[in-house]
Formats: C-alpha cells, structure tokens, sequence
C-alpha cells in the first residue's frame, strides 16, 4: 500500500470520528455527510428541528462553498496534472488549519450550548472537511474513493465485485471500513471528555498531512 492510500484511509477515519463529533456534540448534524444533513432538514417533526434545520443549512452551505473554491483553486489547463505539493498546499494544509482551530475552540468551551459558537464550529468543520474530499480526489488514482462519504465508494466496490474488476478493491474496502471506525473512536473520545471531542479527527487528519507531504512528489495527482 503507497503512503497515498494510507493518507486516504486515515482521512476516512478522520471524516467519521468528525462527523460522529458533529452528531453527539453540534446538535445532531453532520460536518462530512451532506446526505444526511439534507435529509435532515425535511424531518420538521424532530424535537428542535429549528436548530437542527439551523445547524444542517450551516454545515451545507459553508460544504458547498469551500468545495467550489478549492475546485477553483486547484484547477489547472487540462494539459497540466495536479502535484501532490500543490493538492497539500493548497487544500490538506488549510484543511488542518480549520481543524486545529475546532480542537481549540471546542477545548476552551466543551459544554457551550450557543448557537453562535455551535454555528461557528460547524462552518470550520465542514469547510475543513470539504478541502479534505476535494483533496482525496485530486490524490486518488482509485476511483470511487472520497473519504469524507462513502456512498460512492460502495457503489464503485459493489459494481467492481459484479464486474469481476479487482483493482482498487482494496483500498475502497479499507476506505469504507475506516469510517466507522472512525465513528467508533470519536464517540469513545467524547464519551471520555467532551473537550476532547474533536481530537481524534484532529490527530487522524495530522498524520495523513504528514504522510503526504513526505511521500515522493514526482508522480502527479490524480484529476
């Protein structure tokens, strides 16, 4: 397995453990699983669904967003490949930024039940998450890998065992199975202190940073 693979895996776990954070502590929505958070908004029997609808539109928007600007940011002539430096520079480097900046805020208030602040940890998240998925797919030569969903990564898998395609199986098996481990060590995480929430994501995140920007430059990202 290249350190690039294992750079999408642990962004996988990252992705769930955020987004099992963002459930348990952000009021019921996701950060990474837009999916979820657009069903969400249409389930107006919810106890508190004004929060919850609140909350799902934040997370959505600031997604939608960042993933246009980082698209934007990353585009290239089509006769010109996406580095890896560039893909870390430009969206994992900034990506990790926005999610120190989670760890902080939610480490100097943990049980704070502000909407506003609620609202602010969201927006750094899902923008955090977005640079992440526009990332994995800059870097991934495996199609169906995304790391922050994987809807598309069991479609891909699914269409690939029934095609009798092994290549990139791997990968996409080990993608999906990290999700929910990641979820499994987020909700762990709070559980043990709510502070201490989003540091899972945080960590996960950070070492997969640090195995792509000491991975060999030489071969160009995927476009």
């Amino acid at each position: 397995m290249s350190r690039v693979h294992a750079a999408l895996l642990l962004l996988s776990f990252s992705a769930g453990a955020a987004d099992a954070f963002a459930f348990l502590a952000l009021g019921g929505i996701f950060t990474a699983n837009m999916t979820g958070n657009l069903i969400l908004t249409g389930m107006f029997t919810r106890p508190e669904f004004a929060l919850t609808l609140l909350a799902a539109l934040v997370a959505i928007v600031f997604f939608v967003g960042v993933l246009y600007a980082a698209f934007r940011l990353t585009a290239t002539p089509t006769t010109i490949a996406v580095t890896r430096p560039r893909v870390v520079r430009r969206l994992v480097l900034p990506s990790m930024a926005l999610q120190s900046a989670v760890v902080v805020i939610w480490a100097l208030r943990p049980d704070s039940t502000a909407v506003f602040e609620r609202c602010v940890v969201i927006a750094l998240s899902a923008s955090a998450l977005a640079l992440q998925t526009v990332a994995a797919k800059k870097l991934s030569d495996v199609d169906g890998v995304t790391t922050t969903y994987v809807t598309g990564t069991l479609t891909a898998t699914m269409q690939a065992v029934a095609e009798r395609h092994e290549s990139g199986q791997l990968i996409r098996v080990l993608s999906v199975i990290a999700l929910p481990v990641g979820a499994v060590a987020g909700t762990a995480a709070f559980a043990l202190a709510a502070g201490a929430g989003p540091v899972v994501a945080w960590l996960a995140a950070g070492a997969a940073t640090i195995l792509l920007a000491v991975s060999r430059p030489g071969s160009a990202a995927k476009r």
